[in-house]
């Protein structure tokens, strides 16, 4: 396999273990790595679970469980929350389908309660997000965090891994 072949088959198991790692507690992990010269990824490993490797089974990518995408999901219920008003310099942008889902879960939620949408909490909110919808943002957070246009996002610090195991191309 070549190095631009391995580097793009490596970068997608990481990709994959990345969106996983997002619903396993801190202390779990999976691991991308090179098993004579195979990229591979490993299942959930508990923190006492390890896989020995040599020079036939390289490491190239670890990622911990991290437990944000909860609270990243009420951040953007609460986003929608709030509608732009118009501004002289400004033109007011179009809500998004799921901005626009949310503000109507929040009124359905209003509605069936018989109070304000403001009364309305986030908590509520998320646990009446409909699968799909929910599905959707969650998708959209993970796609952020791993192509954000930011000095560290999730895939440069995959390709950092990568690079250190495999070496970086000339």
């Amino acid at each position: 396999m070549d190095y631009e072949t391995l580097k793009t088959e490596l970068l997608k198991l990481a990709r994959n273990a990345f969106e996983t790692a997002c619903t396993l507690r801190e202390n779990q992990r999976i691991e991308v790595y090179l098993n004579n010269g195979e990229p591979m990824s490993s299942d959930c490993l508990e923190e006492n679970e390890e896989i020995i490797y040599g020079p036939e089974r390289v490491l190239c990518y670890q990622v911990f469980g991290h437990d944000y995408l909860e609270d990243e999901i009420k951040t953007w219920i609460d986003y929608a929350r709030v509608i732009p008003q118009p501004s002289d310099d400004a033109p007011m942008p179009e809500p998004t389908n799921i901005e626009t889902s949310i503000r109507e879960l929040i009124d359905e939620i209003a509605k069936r309660n018989g109070v304000t949408g403001d009364a309305v909490s986030s908590f509520e909110v998320f646990a009446n997000l409909p699968m799909d919808l929910l599905g959707s943002i969650e998708q959209q957070i993970i796609e952020y965090w791993w192509n954000a246009k930011e000095e560290e996002n999730g895939k440069k610090l995959a390709l950092e891994q990568i690079y250190e195991a495999i070496g970086q191309e000339a």
